[in-house]
């Protein structure tokens, strides 16, 4: 399957497996959110291309922070989600760095110093074209000289009770982490959350792939749900599931490729 399609969600009070949908499902998830979703400046309210921000992501990011995580975090790990821009910007006032990635791993990574940005720049180097005016590139190798991840936030099309994720991105995101557990910045005790509203968040369970990452909490506006139990997470790339021609356009994995000596 192409890491660019688009996997589905459904249903149910019994696991099905996150490959087995079909999209019509996700138009009840997408009517809704299509309520309380801010507009991208650029996609506007295509779903399928991006997970959005939407009212109450700050109190969400607020939550997770506030009673998921015993000490504020030093270093964190987010994706490019507009879902997940409070988040960010919260952190930063916090005093955390940020690793981000580019949309679809594109352009490699970027790191969000506080440090080195001015308090009154905070909310927009949260932005994704804050990030390109504030955010440092850094290489694979100079990542890992950064130490344990405190934290790692995804966003998500929507989430199941048990914590599988369904949208666009959750393939980039657990190709992120298998690239973040290489280079030993996260293992399976590292603290992951998914971020979303509330009408995002579907009854039932999905089984994940044995190559996903599942969060440990669910933050939404109006609670945060912390799973109890979850499968282990993946410990690196699995290369067989990357398509060759994409994996081509992330210079990020051909660098790792490189350092493992898998390519030239």
């Amino acid at each position: 399957m192409s890491l660019l399609s688009l996997v589905s969600n459904g249903h149910g009070a019994s696991p099905v497996s996150n490959t087995s949908f079909q999209s019509d499902p996700h138009a009840s998830v997408w009517d809704r959110l299509r309520e309380v979703a801010r507009p991208d400046s650029r996609l506007h309210f295509d779903f399928a291309h991006m997970h959005p921000d939407f009212e109450g992501s700050d109190e969400a990011a607020k939550r997770l922070l506030d009673e998921g995580i015993a000490a504020d975090p030093a270093l964190v790990f987010a994706v490019p989600d507009g879902a997940v821009q409070s988040a960010r910007e919260l952190l930063l006032r916090r005093g955390a760095r940020i690793l981000l990635s580019t949309y679809c791993m594109r352009r490699g990574f970027r790191l969000l110093d506080p440090g080195r940005i001015d308090v009154a720049d905070y909310a927009f180097a949260a932005t994704l074209d804050g990030v390109e005016r504030f955010g440092i590139e850094v290489t694979v190798a100079e990542m890992a000289k950064l130490g344990p991840l405190d934290l790692v936030l995804t966003g998500a099309a929507a989430v199941s009770s048990n914590g599988t994720r369904v949208g666009k991105s959750y393939q980039y995101f657990d190709i992120e982490w298998g690239l973040l557990a290489e280079i030993g910045l996260v293992n399976d005790r590292t603290p992951a959350a998914v971020i979303v509203h509330d009408v995002q968040l579907m009854p039932g369970k999905i089984a994940p792939l044995p190559r996903e990452a599942v969060p440990d909490y669910i933050a939404l506006p109006s609670r945060l749900i912390h799973l109890e139990s979850r499968p282990k997470r993946p410990r690196g790339i699995d290369w067989a599931n990357i398509d060759a021609d994409e994996l081509e356009q992330m210079p990020a994995l051909i660098e790792l490729q490189r350092a493992r000596g898998l390519r030239r």
